[in-house]
């Protein structure tokens, strides 16, 4: 009997040890503050106003794979906002990191708005630990594209979330706080 139980949990150690374990989204690296159903209100120089309201926001939790499975770790914070007056919304936005696992080699920025994009890659030009992937990243982060038909800048800081965004019109939006 003493046999069996060793063997039992001989074969057990074995088998967690035969998992590839992904790490959650770091909570140093809160670049999306948000909870579902929080309002952001925006503000124009003329003084009007638009709200948005988070429709969902998820940080990935820490799981694992079999060491045998395809797959890679994906490590993410993720929010969309419902429609505004205007029909403007973030279709998603994700902060991701790319390598997975222990090591990180780049951070994907991405947002959709309709059919704009806006997207930056942080490309860390080496392998950094995972929880030293924070010293590569600025406080605050601005992402831009000219030729967008809704929305050609960002502005997100660390800890705040989205401060202002500018239409294709040129017309700047702050977060009122």
């Amino acid at each position: 009997m003493k046999k069996i139980n060793i063997i039992i949990v001989l074969l057990s150690l074995f088998c967690v040890g035969c998992r590839k374990h992904c790490h959650e989204f770091p909570a140093n690296l809160n670049y999306f503050p948000y909870q579902n159903g929080q309002e952001l209100k925006f503000t124009n120089s003329q003084y009007n106003f638009k709200n948005f309201i988070i429709a969902s926001k998820k940080n990935t939790k820490a799981y694992s794979f079999a060491w045998n499975c395809k797959c890679e770790c994906d490590i993410f914070s993720r929010f969309s906002i419902n429609e505004n007056q205007d029909s403007l919304s973030i279709k998603e936005a994700f902060l991701r990191l790319g390598g997975g696992g222990e090591y990180i080699s780049s951070i994907y920025i991405d947002f959709q708005f309709q059919y704009d994009y806006l997207t930056k890659e942080l490309d860390v030009g080496k392998l950094v630990p995972y929880d030293e992937i924070y010293k590569y990243i600025d406080d605050t982060i601005v992402i831009e594209n000219e030729n967008n038909q809704i929305v050609k800048k960002i502005v997100i800081v660390k800890g705040k979330g989205l401060i202002s965004y500018t239409t294709a019109d040129g017309e700047e939006w702050k977060l009122v706080e």
